[in-house]
């Protein structure tokens, strides 16, 4: 019986020859998949693609937006993809492949037999990896530091139920989403407490002092002023500026405003209700 169909899972990334699409699909597996066990940098003539494998088979492919032999964006891709790749301890061997089998890749067209021979072939030695990176290793340094390739996205997995209507809101108008869970905090607060303030007021009068009504279920009574304090600090430091003026901001402070406004949601879910005696 012949073999009519590949039975290898293959998912392809990113346009041939675009290097900036390259990075950021490369650093966008990286952050969204499971531990990868195997990691080949392709090498055809001047001419580089990535493939990774994971611990369930599966084979990830970064199409060859990427060179080397001379000074230019793609080279320096290579060079910025291999430091990202190290930045995050991920092992990488580097073997040589046919311009044919680049082809096909790059035509998302590889079979189960070409993923078999690239796994197949002899890695180089020595390794020449660091070779990619050195003259262009300022540049990379920046880039590195910079981020900007990683996938600006809120982390789902980890957003309160309350205020997932609002991450989703985010991403349409970032302002009104962190406005509106501003002022449901507050609610949420006001109804468990019936405590008729706001803001700083309402926090420290729901969390702190002898008449407190919210409190935490922790060792060191440090630990539960410091969470009282966030509370206070947050809305000082970020709600009160965004209630009362139009802010000059990036994306990126949104984003860790949002995620800075989830933990206070959090922590409130924790918070035990004091029994009176009264």
């Amino acid at each position: 019986m012949f073999k009519t169909e590949n039975y290898y899972h293959i998912d392809y990334f990113a346009q041939a020859g675009v290097t900036e699409t390259c990075l950021y699909s490369l650093c966008n597996l990286i952050q969204t998949n499971v531990d990868f066990t195997d990691v080949r940098l392709l090498t055809s003539e001047q001419s580089h693609a990535f493939i990774f494998k994971d611990q369930f088979g599966k084979y990830y492919i970064i199409r060859s937006g990427f060179a080397s032999g001379y000074s230019g964006e793609a080279p320096k891709g290579l060079a910025k993809a291999l430091a990202v790749l190290r930045r995050h301890q991920i092992d990488i061997e580097e073997v040589l492949i046919p311009s044919k089998i680049l082809n096909k890749l790059n035509k998302s067209l590889l079979t189960d037999q070409d993923i078999d021979f690239i796994f197949q072939q002899k890695i180089i030695r020595p390794i020449r990896l660091h070779d990619y990176i050195y003259s262009f290793e300022g540049e990379v340094n920046q880039a590195l530091k910079q981020k900007r390739y990683y996938p600006l996205e809120l982390p789902y997995s980890i957003i309160d139920d309350r205020i997932f209507d609002l991450a989703l809101l985010f991403k349409q108008d970032p302002d009104s989403a962190l406005s509106k869970a501003y002022k449901r905090l507050e609610d949420i607060i006001r109804e468990r407490t019936n405590i008729n303030e706001s803001s700083k007021k309402l926090f420290e009068q729901a969390f702190q002092g002898k008449n407190a009504l919210l409190t935490w279920d922790v060792p060191d009574h440090s630990e539960i002023n410091g969470r009282a304090e966030l509370f206070k600090g947050t809305y000082m430091a970020f709600r009160n500026a965004r209630a009362h003026r139009e802010k000059e901001e990036t994306l990126v402070h949104q984003y860790r405003e949002f995620l800075l406004i989830n933990e206070l949601y959090l922590l409130e879910e924790e918070a035990i209700s004091i029994i009176s005696d009264k």
